[in-house]
């Protein structure tokens, strides 16, 4: 459960082979970092919906929110809405988003549990089929299913159902959703990350509070998300440090295999990477979360510049 992923990755810092986090760097980061320049990245447009829409359209997102990565050469799958050319997370946000003003009923779980390869890539409207279609849409039909089955067919219910608590949502989704249960094991122990079940949460509390009402309570314990974006800009910045032979890899598009040693130690220190940095914040920003600083991070990296290395590829639902 999310309460464990502290617990469990730090056995993987421990234990580290081809990670390291470079704590002089983590200090020069944060002796220039400023509220004032948080980067943020909004997805949509979705003020014209009603709460209930904007929370169901954020899980739906975070089903398929994974794996938009393409190999060396090969073309980046992309949408297209109103003549802009979006590719990612932003642009299967925006594709969804646009299915559902045109009449989808995205929402509607009998849809989810139905729906078929086909229709979901004629909603993504993309220029190539994106990566692991067969996977996501398996993943919009798990969503239907367990609504139908334990929620009344509506997103909303897992939302009351936590009571306006971050964790407990988090869980909720770990525990009902089968796709949403992201962990490993390693040397034997089961290690947890999360990172699609507190991302939905986080950006559901952001439509929340949004829309007026009270942030969720325990925020400030969700942890980084672990995906491929992040520990792209903490290696830019020197805070991650892989072995040459990591780094060969990553850097030649080499895929790094999903449940290897690698892959695991790289999301390990991803989110230990996060927690450090919040401590040395914490002194002049005594309200700063993990949350906050991965969301930064992930802002930053969405802009490209000509000196970015890689991101390491792996084939996997959880990022």
């Amino acid at each position: 459960m999310q309460q464990d992923i502290l617990v469990t990755t730090k056995k993987v810092i421990e234990n580290s082979k081809f990670v390291s986090i470079n704590k002089e760097a983590i200090e020069k980061f944060c002796d220039s970092f400023s509220l004032d320049n948080v980067a943020t990245t909004g997805l949509g447009n979705v003020d014209q919906l009603n709460i209930q829409q904007q929370i169901g359209l954020v899980c739906v997102f975070n089903c398929v929110n994974f794996c938009f990565w393409a190999t060396k050469g090969q073309e980046k799958w992309a949408t297209k809405i109103n003549s802009e050319i979006i590719d990612g997370a932003t642009g299967i946000f925006r594709a969804l988003e646009e299915a559902l003003k045109n009449g989808e009923p995205l929402l509607d779980a009998h849809f989810l549990k139905n729906i078929d390869r086909e229709k979901f890539n004629e909603i993504l409207n993309g220029n190539i089929e994106i990566p692991l279609l067969d996977e996501r849409v398996k993943c919009l039909n798990e969503a239907g299913k367990v609504l139908l089955e334990n929620f009344s067919g509506d997103f909303m219910k897992v939302f009351e159902a936590a009571n306006g608590d971050a964790i407990k949502l988090t869980n909720l989704f770990i525990e009902f959703f089968p796709s949403f249960n992201d962990y490993v094991t390693f040397e034997g122990e089961k290690i947890e990350f999360h990172k699609r079940a507190q991302l939905n949460t986080d950006m559901i509390n952001y439509r929340h509070a949004k829309h007026g009402e009270k942030e969720l309570a325990n925020l400030d314990k969700l942890t980084a998300f672990a995906d491929y974006k992040v520990p792209q800009m903490l290696r830019k910045f020197g805070i991650l440090e892989y072995t040459l032979k990591l780094a060969i890899k990553i850097d030649s598009y080499e895929e790094i295999e999903a449940g290897s040693r690698e892959e695991i130690e790289i999301r390990a220190a991803t989110i230990w990477a996060i927690e450090q940095m919040k401590e040395v914040l914490i002194p002049r920003f005594p309200q700063i979360t993990a949350r906050q600083l991965d969301d930064h991070l992930w802002s930053l990296g969405q802009t490209k510049s000509p000196e970015d290395k890689p991101y390491h590829r792996t084939k996997t639902i959880y990022y």
